[in-house]
């Protein structure tokens, strides 16, 4: 049976998402705004996806 109950998961993707837009702000740092942009963008889905599972 799985054990992992949403907190759990939510948790896990906040962690993830937190990376994601620390990759994205290095390369915004290093004037790469293309990859910086895309990051960003699936950072924020990261974000909006954990926020959802801590919901439900």
């Amino acid at each position: 049976m799985n054990e992992l109950v949403p907190p759990d998961v939510a948790i896990g993707a906040l962690v993830l998402a937190v990376a994601i837009l620390y990759a994205a702000w290095h390369e915004y740092k290093e004037k790469n705004r293309r990859d910086a942009s895309l990051l960003a963008a699936v950072g924020t889905v990261s974000l909006i996806g954990s926020a959802v599972a801590w919901i439900h």
